[in-house]
């Protein structure tokens, strides 16, 4: 019998036919979420066919680890799929052939170009590469060991009923035509990653020696469980004496009754200061009760939201088995190691053996709370581990807070993304925001009707309103040290202030600044160059000093400005988009101590904001705002964040970007022949069609032209390549040593998760400007950072110039 694995040092085998049913059985489970087990189930048993031959047998007894990933085993079942069906006069068996064929040949690299930029064809030479994959060994082989032919037959069919009971819907629909393609690409994507999931989980599990079995949380009792200690903690800790505390308590009841509602997409537009967590999680867990959905997964812009929103989570729910923190990809990604042999078209890399390709995270747990990066490289980043992820966005329950943070770049294809999720993989989606965004978008989100879960939002703002907004920019700019003076000058007045930055360095200097003059208070810095164990800590110090009423400033990069839990008594912030300052403006006066307190909008002198172009877009729009403010406040009923005025701010930031939603990309900054758009590569890819047409005087003759790869290579949701790094902070340090140290798999997976709380992301020329001081650890794919360049009052030194908007 073939072999799918080989372990050397037991002697451990594994036949290619008993990973075969493994993966088979798992992929059946994930497609059948979405109404598609037997065609996931194909996928899974022909993924592999390509080790059915002698040269593939002897790699894995040789141990030859000079050898692993250069024998070509993803072509030969892809083939063999596409050339049996793929020309039928049945468009939906062609279409079914060329999914299943791109989902097994792409197992590996994540989804090829089926047509490139440049109009070749790589699709049919991914498939019939230059050197030879002993194609008829392997299947006849396969085929005599694993699967006869005519039970391949019969599933292929039943998989094509099932692609047309998917696809024909989406073909027929006339309102969503701009979008179809899309939806073809993302159903693609799904297959992909329920094959890459269920390939390296059964390799995790052969290698851990665990039956390959996805955990059982019998989620119709944790649900009711986990819903019954929101509402014990809901009743015993929330205070409910304030007029605050009685409108919070009011938007929670109304969410809670929502959830009675169908799924599909729902905007909850809830104020600063609105309770949106604990609401939107009553919401969830109610709706998981009554609609049987698998898991709840909360994304997030900021990394900081993530410690203190899972703080309270945990808090609430009293359940830490079932919660998974996510902030950030400590495994370097093996794909970043892949190198193309553009001649025959193949992939020298690790494969589904390599241990950071098993030890990637899985979003498994019923209940995930993750940052948006990770959200949209699940949907969007041509990497594995991202891919891997993405079967189990089905049937879930998708919150993402501050949703208007989403860069301007990624919308048309994330809208389209969220209406293939809600219609096609039967999610719940809620888009929380505490200033409602325009609708001037090229693609818009369908929401059901009614589409706001909390009715009256203009009504609701005026009772939330707890500050008064003063323009105290000048002509130039503050410096650092004139800066200090005017935050030492509204401390005169206030007991605590907190000062939000655009830029690392400015916040740096200011706090540096603010140090030389000696205040006579306690001065604090947070900025994402500390991890999150570390930000919690110096956050719970931060309150404690709050609650007692010590003279505090705080210093901050906008890390701080939405979904923390704090109040200080003025704010100053950095000029930026009105969203921002409205996020900032929630940690002023939050709980409604006084009537109204004072929130300072300043301009700096000292922040480079070339690399944060977002920033600077929402500073220029926000200044027009302020020039209409001046004219005549009662436009906006004499308020500058009203919700006339945030509705005006919105306008103006996208009008002025109409052609930066479907995510364009200079030839200059891609290597492309053209300008192209990443929006376009996932859907018509009129760019590689029209040349190809040109090449072969006639059109590609698939179903599926999309040129994935192209548009996965350039996706970004920071314009700039980060990396995460484990820092020696705490608990950090001895969980540093423990990865060095350890092999065995269950626990090293259990290390990495407890580690997401000791990382930063660097981008990679601060990772480059630190010679040695950042080293992997072993074979785990992740980097550790020397004590030298970890300080416990700045986090990460050195630091440029740059604070991710988004992490």
């Amino acid at each position: 019998m073939s072999l799918a694995r080989y372990d050397s040092e037991t002697n451990r085998e594994q036949t290619l036919l008993e990973h075969g049913l493994t993966v088979a059985d798992l992929c059946r489970t994930y497609g059948g979420a979405i109404g598609c087990p037997h065609l996931a189930e194909l996928c899974g048993r022909v993924h592999d066919a390509g080790k059915a031959k002698q040269e593939f047998q002897a790699y894995l007894r040789s141990g030859d680890r000079r050898l692993r990933g250069t024998i070509n085993h993803t072509s030969a079942g892809a083939r063999y799929i596409f050339e049996k069906y793929g020309k039928s006069t049945d468009a939906y068996q062609v279409c079914t052939a060329q999914i299943v064929a791109l989902a097994v040949c792409s197992h590996h690299s994540g989804l090829i170009d089926c047509i490139d930029t440049n109009g070749l064809d790589r699709f049919h030479s991914r498939l019939y590469p230059d050197k030879e994959i002993e194609y008829d060994e392997s299947m006849t082989n396969f085929e005599t060991e694993c699967i006869t032919a005519e039970e391949l037959d019969a599933l292929f069919h039943k998989a094509v009923e099932e692609a047309r009971q998917i696809l024909e819907p989406i073909r027929r629909r006339q309102d969503i035509r701009q979008e179809q393609p899309i939806y073809f690409a993302l159903f693609a994507r799904y297959l992909l990653s329920c094959i890459i999931d269920a390939d390296r989980y059964d390799a995790y599990c052969f290698k851990a020696r665990l039956p390959a079995q996805d955990p059982n949380y019998e989620l119709e009792t944790t649900w009711q469980e986990l819903a019954d200690n929101l509402e014990q903690y809901l009743s015993t800790e929330m205070r409910k004496d304030r007029e605050i505390d009685r409108l919070r308590a009011k938007i929670s009841d109304t969410c809670r009754q929502a959830a009675a509602r169908p799924g599909g997409i729902y905007r909850l537009c809830v104020p600063t200061g609105g309770g949106k967590t604990l609401a939107s999680l009553r919401y969830a867990l109610r709706h998981a009760i009554l609609h049987k959905k698998q898991r709840i997964i909360y994304a997030i812009p900021f990394t900081t939201i993530i410690d203190q929103n899972a703080d309270v989570v945990r808090r609430s729910l009293k359940k830490d088995r079932v919660i998974l923190e996510h902030h950030s990809n400590l495994i370097q990604d093996s794909d970043g190691n892949k190198t193309r042999d553009r001649k025959n078209d193949t992939l020298t890399e690790p494969d589904e053996g390599d241990r950071r390709s098993l030890l990637t995270e899985r979003w498994d747990v019923p209940i995930i709370l993750t940052t948006t990066v990770q959200f949209l490289n699940t949907l969007f980043l041509g990497k594995t581990q991202s891919v891997r992820r993405m079967h189990n966005l089905a049937n879930s329950i998708i919150v993402l807070d501050e949703v208007q943070t989403i860069p301007i770049k990624c919308l048309d294809m994330f809208n389209a993304a969220l209406n293939f999720l809600a219609e096609v993989c039967g999610a719940t989606i809620i888009l929380c925001t505490a200033t409602q965004p325009g609708s001037n978008v090229g693609v818009p989100v369908r929401c059901s009707s009614p589409e706001n879960l909390v009715p009256d939002y203009e009504g609701m703002f005026e009772k939330f309103r707890r500050t008064a907004i003063h323009d105290a920019c000048i002509p130039g700019g503050y410096s650092a040290s004139a800066l200090a003076d005017f935050v030492l000058e509204r401390q005169r007045t206030n007991t605590s202030v907190l000062v939000v930055m655009n830029t690392k360095k400015a916040a740096k200097n200011l706090y540096a600044a603010l140090k030389r003059r000696y205040p006579s208070c306690s001065l604090h810095y947070l900025s994402t160059a500390l991890c999150p164990a570390h930000r919690r800590a110096k956050l719970a110090q931060l309150n404690e000093e709050l609650e007692d009423r010590k003279l505090v400033i705080c210093v901050s990069t906008q890390l701080i400005e939405a979904g923390i839990d704090i109040s200080f008594d003025c704010v100053v912030r950095s000029l930026a988009g009105l969203d921002s300052i409205a996020q900032a403006a929630g940690r002023c006066n939050r709980h409604g101590e006084d009537a109204c307190r004072d929130v300072f909008i300043i301009n700096s002198s000292e922040e480079n904001l070339s690399r944060l172009p977002e920033i600077g877009r929402g500073q220029q729009q926000t200044e027009r705002v302020l020039r209409d403010y001046a004219e005549d406040p009662a436009q906006f009923d004499s308020n500058l964040l009203s919700p006339k005025a945030l509705a005006r701010y919105y306008f103006y930031y996208y009008k002025r970007q109409e052609g930066m939603m479907p995510y364009p990309v200079s030839k200059k900054n891609s290597g492309f022949a053209t300008d192209v758009t990443l929006f376009d590569l996932l859907s018509l890819n009129r760019t590689g069609v029209m040349a190809y047409t040109h090449r072969f005087e006639h059109r590609p003759g698939y179903p599926f032209c999309q040129a994935f790869a192209s548009s996965g290579s350039q996706f970004a949701v920071i314009d700039r390549d980060t990396a995460s790094v484990l820092v020696p902070y705490g608990r950090g340090k001895e969980i540093i040593e423990s990865l060095a140290k350890t092999s065995h798999l269950p626990a090293t997976a259990e290390l990495l998760k407890e580690a997401q709380q000791f990382s930063v992301n660097l981008f990679n020329s601060e990772v480059q400007s630190m010679d040695n001081g950042i080293c992997p650890i072993g074979d785990t794919g992740v980097l550790a950072l020397a004590d030298m360049y970890y300080s416990s009052e700045y986090g990460i030194t050195p630091l440029t110039d740059n604070e991710p908007v988004i992490l």
